[in-house]
């Protein structure tokens, strides 16, 4: 059973270390847009673009058509949005073999504000045949799952946030595509991504427990349709409440994937995630803000159960 340890790493740091040894290895082509994120080193082919998203995404997908993989670091409200098209017609079309990495996501942009803020990426990149959409639960899947994308025969969208996060032990090594049950449980399923909701939802169990109920806890690593297919197969067979969390909108996000997959069942849901947009703030206080602190959370799934 995963439980949350005492220090804390941003998955974005965890990211920029791991990042030259593995794109040396896999022979990647590092394609920067002045993030900040990357470190540059030797035997690591890098480019750093400027603030051009577009083009960032444009010459990867031409490398990786001339027979390089290429890995595109952008902040994760850009490439998304600004960059969507080039990523849906240059990338996910032809299914290059790119790994499109997002920093700053959902909240942790934080102070920044909503121009920085990233709670749109997981509906658009899931709305794209092709993509794997994955979201790291602390610094050391972020290492795991980054060499898993740049192995991967495929386009990728690798999430990650800004400043230190929740880092668990116990939790299994991640597997692409594959959930991760962290607590066992047949009332209820609470399904998460991202370190900071996680965290969360093992702690909304433990209160969950003190009041009779017994939650499963899964770790959506990999929130694409299909990988919310095998979230669906892993929710507990006596399931009778599906509760989803996530720091992203949840119109077509994670949690719309998997309420899809798990439809013919019958369990009912409570998707929870972030409404509408999010004005400057402490990423802390834009998590509270959006009803996804713990003490919020179970407060709204006990009243879910409580009244069908």
């Amino acid at each position: 059973m995963a439980e949350t340890e005492p220090e804390r790493m941003s998955t974005r740091a965890a990211f920029a270390d791991a990042l030259p040894e593995l794109a040396a290895r896999h022979n990647v082509l590092v394609v920067d847009t002045d993030t900040g994120s990357v470190k540059p080193a030797p035997g690591m082919d890098y480019l750093n673009v400027g603030i051009a998203e577009n083009a960032a995404v444009g010459l990867a997908a031409g490398a990786e058509h001339c027979g390089r993989r290429a890995l595109v670091c952008t902040f994760a409200a850009f490439s998304v949005s600004r960059a969507f098209e080039f990523i849906k017609l240059d990338i996910a079309y032809p299914r290059r073999r790119v790994c499109v990495v997002g920093t700053h996501g959902g909240a942790s942009g934080g102070w920044l504000g909503p121009t920085h803020h990233a709670t749109e990426d997981l509906a658009l990149m899931n709305a794209l045949p092709n993509m794997r959409v994955v979201v790291p639960a602390d610094a050391r899947q972020a290492v795991s799952l980054l060499g898993q994308c740049l192995e991967y025969d495929g386009p990728t969208y690798l999430r990650l946030g800004r400043k230190d996060s929740p880092v668990f032990a116990g939790l299994p090594e991640p597997e692409l595509g594959v959930p991760q049950e962290v607590r066992p449980g047949r009332d209820l399923a609470l399904v998460a991504t991202g370190p900071e909701i996680l965290a969360t939802a093992l702690e909304v169990a433990r209160g969950l427990a003190a009041a009779g109920y017994d939650a499963q806890v899964i770790n959506a690593h990999t929130v694409d349709p299909e990988a919310a297919r095998a979230v669906g197969r892993a929710v507990d067979a006596d399931c009778r409440w599906l509760v989803t969390l996530e720091e992203a909108w949840t119109s077509g996000g994670m949690g719309a994937q998997v309420a899809s997959a798990l439809g013919a069942r019958g369990i009912r849901w409570l998707p929870l995630g972030v409404s509408g947009f999010l004005p400057p703030g402490s990423h802390g206080a834009l998590l509270e803000d959006s009803g996804l602190t713990a003490g919020a959370v179970l407060r709204r799934v006990l009243e879910f159960v409580d009244h069908p």
